[in-house]
């Protein structure tokens, strides 16, 4: 094993892309997200709510997950990104369910995305945040 330095760690990562094909001979491309693109995406998953107590909790909200993870991996062959962050309503009313489903999939598998991640996502960030309570129940 190749030990990485400093240099070596800072240095960006190549962003893997893959193909994503669709019905009708259409497809698109995916990107794998940086730590800190993958951060933002799991903070939009975040909805902050009062309890009984007054106190903030944080649940999971996974309100248009679908279609706010299409919009942060979804780019050209070249990596580049075809969509902004907030562009994930319009996309959600616009594409078929299956054929969002089909890029989230393949979304999800390249960026290491799997159901007990999206429960840990608010333990996590509940567990970071000074004088918050430590609930994590999920919105189903």
């Amino acid at each position: 094993m190749k030990a990485l330095n400093r240099k070596d760690l800072l240095t960006k990562s190549a962003i893997k892309v893959v193909p994503v094909e669709l019905e009708n001979g259409e497809g698109v491309y995916v990107r794998s997200m940086t730590a800190f693109e993958k951060d933002l995406f799991e903070q939009s998953l975040r909805k902050e709510v009062k309890n009984d107590k007054g106190e903030t909790d944080f649940v999971l909200s996974l309100s248009n997950f679908r279609s706010k993870l299409a919009v942060n991996t979804i780019c050209d062959e070249k990596g580049e990104l075809l969509f902004s962050p907030g562009d994930y309503i319009e996309l959600a009313k616009s594409m078929l369910a299956s054929r969002l489903e089909t890029i989230v999939n393949e979304a999800q598998k390249l960026n290491a995305i799997t159901e007990e991640d999206k429960e840990k996502i608010v333990k996590n960030s509940v567990a970071g945040e000074a004088g918050n309570s430590s609930s994590s129940s999920a919105e189903k």
